[in-house]
């Protein structure tokens, strides 16, 4: 049996040596019929791309067989999305894109497989990385909240978490390049080490992705999808800087990468450092400075047989904290960070494979990730370092993609994390030292049953253990924390659908449950964290919910709306509260408790071209989430009202776009507080920014100056942890933005 199946794999993969292809055509504007030179072509799944030549021409070598999705994107066209069927036979085709002013998909790869987002029974949010740069603040996470439904809480301008739909830290998954990051992420005060300096642009996945994901998926996952290689026999360069008058930041980046038609490889360089930003009345915040850097690089190799590559990130970041002691030692707005900071190192090492079989794709991915945490207190401390924690993190996936046609495929992933923490000797012991297990199987059927209905289906089993041994409490408090073994299994699931009612209209339905095992925090924390005291309970049972999304999305070439309403239930929730109790220190006690809830809302975005240089779009986003015993829920961004009046117009080959955006921004006042949150004011913002793009000597510069809070408002925001400190947002801020590419 060993002997046929030996053979039967050689055979297999002598195939695939043999087979290859060649795609070639010409793109052309759909109403002139003239060649359209720059359009970028790439294919996503083997990480291969070309640039139209000046009549328009393209050419794509050493392919391998199987059913592939091309893309073809040009500014100010419709992208144009076109399945491949390879079977060793070259292909030449012609295309012709379409004008419009608004774009409604792209090709997504965070939903199982690499698709359109019209194919998606899940509706999958793609932000790219301009929409990203465009947005005032230097954080990536504070970046994401233009998006409905997503929102941060965050201390200061660079201490942000993500929210998605009311939920953050341990039940929303965050994903670098696919890869689960793991960042101590239980608590709102512990940022991703994730910059965007590489990011191409970020999927969004919004509700239950247990499923795709694992434990932790129950409010969604967001996805940093890393930059596309260069062109194929191209070098590309780009240096970006940036300059910010309200906290006087910096940010410059270097960005370099090439490509042949089998090798590619990259290296990106970041770095920022800001001084405490000030609010509308131009009183400085104490300790909310930050300098960070970051080095990323990537390497690859593709034929016609896959694609193989590699990359390595290292983040460096030490970040002031605002709190009671920080505040007594700052009298002056500067950069030096000398007191209570955190002081974070991240690496991490991914590989990601892919080998083609024809019908048959197999990708295999494995990363090591060491994340080091310490928290800085004051020079004149007994102990200088509080916290000094290490988490090593070992990932492994196993997917295999069967197409039976075009529109019928199987996915049948199996994965693994292996996670171990140890404490350095240091006065706080935040999570014992732990170790945990993790492995899945999961299977996903993706089905068009004719040109209208797409249907999604999945089914998943995870089973995880976490240990902790007999082990003191911390290195300067001898009593001791019993060990602890516990092990956890679910069974999750997906099911949903995309139907095309009209041609321009989409209905999307789709149930599914979730599941979050308790963390080692909620399960084993019995210390000091921060300013306060935290306690877990070890008798948690693992937190489950069912989630019903459904939405309408309707286009044409000068309207996008988009409407949709969710109802999120959850059993066993788990959250940390404050208590009554005090320790004998004076701290006040958090304890962590379960209890079932219900989050529900609704996202509402339209976008309409008035022209086809001027357009406005806007969207309204509106979160309620309360317990079955009546309380709220902590966290709850408020309702808001986004809006864009976007000029974009193209003068000359030498200019190639000028434009205005103004952005007024509505939050509503948050009136349902938790029972230990105060309520929040509305506020109103005014945004707005100029930038233009320009071809000089053959180089492309692109500089902007944007505004934010133009009106200065004093305000708080409801997931700000500085307001119950009583400081302010940021105030009135100008930008500056410069960007060459070579």
């Amino acid at each position: 049996m060993k002997r046929l199946f030996l053979v039967f794999c050689i055979v297999i993969i002598g195939i695939s040596v043999f087979s290859q292809n060649t795609i070639e055509g010409y793109v052309y504007d759909t109403d002139n019929n003239e060649a359209l030179p720059g359009v970028n072509v790439f294919i996503p799944e083997l990480q291969k791309g070309v640039v139209t030549t000046g009549k328009g021409y393209f050419k794509l070598s050493n392919l391998p067989d199987g059913l592939f999705k091309i893309q073809f994107s040009f500014i100010g066209y419709k992208t144009y999305i076109k399945t491949l069927n390879l079977k060793s036979v070259d292909l030449k085709f012609n295309v012709k894109l379409q004008p419009v002013s608004i774009h409604t998909q792209e090709v997504i790869i965070t939903g199982g497989s690499v698709g359109s987002q019209h194919e998606n029974a899940i509706k999958i949010e793609n932000i790219k990385k301009e929409n990203l740069t465009d947005a005032p603040s230097d954080n990536i996470m504070k970046k994401l909240n233009a998006i409905p439904g997503v929102s941060a809480v965050s201390r200061g301008n660079n201490i942000a978490t993500p929210v998605i739909r009311g939920l953050s830290t341990s039940n929303i998954v965050v994903l670098n390049n696919g890869i689960r990051m793991e960042n101590y992420q239980f608590s709102q005060d512990h940022p991703y080490t994730i910059d965007g300096s590489d990011v191409k642009n970020v999927e969004i996945i919004k509700g239950p992705a247990s499923l795709l994901y694992g434990s932790d998926a129950v409010g969604g996952v967001l996805n940093f999808i890393k930059q596309q290689p260069a062109p194929v026999g191209k070098i590309q360069a780009q240096f970006a800087t940036s300059y910010n008058t309200n906290d006087k930041s910096t940010v410059n980046t270097l960005n370099v990468k090439a490509s042949s038609d089998s090798f590619f490889g990259g290296i990106t360089g970041r770095y920022h450092s800001s001084a405490d930003y000030c609010d509308a009345d131009n009183n400085f915040i104490p300790n909310t400075r930050a300098a960070d850097y970051s080095v990323k690089a990537f390497g690859g190799y593709r034929n016609h047989k896959g694609v193989f590559k590699v990359y390595y990130d290292y983040n460096k970041l030490n970040l002031g904290i605002t709190n009671g002691a920080s505040v007594k030692l700052i009298n002056e707005n500067e950069r030096q960070i000398n007191n209570w900071y955190q002081n974070l190192d991240n690496h991490i090492v991914t590989s990601k494979n892919t080998l083609f079989f024809n019908k048959f794709k197999l990708n295999t991915d494995l990363s090591f990730q060491h994340n080091h945490r310490r928290l800085m207190g004051t020079l004149n401390m007994s102990f200088y370092t509080l916290v000094d924690m290490s988490l090593n993190t070992l990932s492994w996936q196993v997917k295999g993609q069967y197409d039976f046609s075009k529109k019928n495929n199987l996915i049948v992933t199996a994965q693994g994390i292996y996670q171990n923490n140890t404490n350095a000797y240091a006065p706080v012991h935040v999570l014992p030292d732990y170790t945990t297990n993790s492995n899945s199987l999961a299977g996903l059927w993706q089905c068009s049953f004719n040109e209208k209905l797409f249907y999604q289906a999945g089914l998943r089993y995870d089973y995880k253990t976490i240990e902790a041994p007999e082990q003191q409490k911390s290195a300067v408090d001898t009593d001791t924390l019993p060990a602890f073994y516990e092990n956890y299994n679910n069974v999750s699931f997906s099911t949903g659908f995309t139907y095309k009612m009209l041609q321009p209209l989409l209905l999307r339905f789709n149930v599914a449950s979730a599941y979050r095992t308790p963390s080692v925090a909620e399960l084993l924390q019995d210390g000091v964290h921060g300013n306060r005291y935290e306690q877990g309970n070890r008798n948690f049972t693992s937190q489950r919910n069912i989630e019903f999304d459904l939405s309408l999305h309707y286009h044409t070439d000068k309207v996008a709306a988009d409407i949709s309403t969710y109802y999120n239930r959850i059993f066993d929730y788990i959250y940390l509260a404050p208590t009554n109790d005090t320790t004998p220190s004076g701290l006040d006690i958090y304890r962590y408790n379960q209890n079932n809830a219900t989050i529900y809302g609704s996202e509402i975005s339209l976008e309409y071209s008035i022209v086809n240089y001027l357009k406005i779009n806007g969207s309204y986003s509106a979160t309620v989430a309360r317990q079955d015993n009546g309380d709220y829920l902590p966290y709850i961004p408020q309702n808001k009202i986004n809006t864009n009046l976007v000029f974009s117009k193209k003068i000359d080959n030498n200019v190639k776009k000028v434009e205005v955006v103004i952005n007024p921004l509505y939050a509503f006042a948050q009136n349902r507080p938790h029972i230990f949150e105060t309520p929040t004011d509305e506020y109103f913002l005014l945004n707005m920014f100029v930038k233009t793009e320009m071809n000089v000597l053959n180089t492309d510069i692109e500089f902007g100056i944007y505004a934010n809070n133009l009106f200065n408002a004093k305000y708080y925001d409801h997931l700000s942890l500085l307001k119950p400190m009583g400081y302010y947002d940021m105030g009135r801020n100008f930008s500056f933005k410069l960007k060459i590419k070579i």
